[in-house]
């Protein structure tokens, strides 16, 4: 008779400990993806700010185009990703806005790039301030986002 009533009581214990397994888990996996397209995109804004400096409108325009691709791409694996704890959600919703303002800096950089080739200074330099203020916006989420997965 106690084995009966041992045997559901063990059961659920089982159940709930593998969901707390498992609760680690989404935000581990949450974390390494926005970990690995933050490595990816960062190293892209770097191209593209090296090539800014070194007054190469068209590679700038290309890497923009790359870096903009990347952060929706970057996007997208973060929006496929669940989150198993609130702070988790909290920062699957940061990393994804941060990824959408990175897809806008990449897109006004690259506008910025192609005005300069037509030799439309004064939009060039607009487009890429709004590019970076979009950047530095997407900076200060994704950082919010991985203090709350540490």
């Amino acid at each position: 008779m106690v084995v009966r009533r041992a045997a559901p009581l063990f059961t659920m214990l089982l159940v709930v400990l593998a969901l707390a397994a498992t609760a680690g888990a989404s935000n581990a996996t949450l974390r390494t993806t926005i970990n690995r397209w933050s490595l990816k995109v960062g190293a892209d804004a770097r191209a593209v700010a090296v090539d800014a400096q070194q007054h190469h409108p068209r590679r700038m325009t290309s890497d923009a185009t790359r870096f903009r691709g990347d952060a929706l791409r970057a996007r997208a694996a973060t929006a496929a990703r669940h989150a198993s704890t609130a702070k988790g959600a909290d920062a699957r919703r940061l990393a994804l806005g941060a990824f959408s303002a990175y897809a806008v800096a990449g897109s006004r950089w690259a506008a910025s790039g192609r005005a300069r080739l037509a030799h439309h200074r004064a939009r060039a330099a607009a487009l890429a301030t709004a590019g970076a203020r979009y950047a530095r916006r997407g900076n200060s989420l994704l950082v919010s986002a991985g203090k709350l997965l540490r």
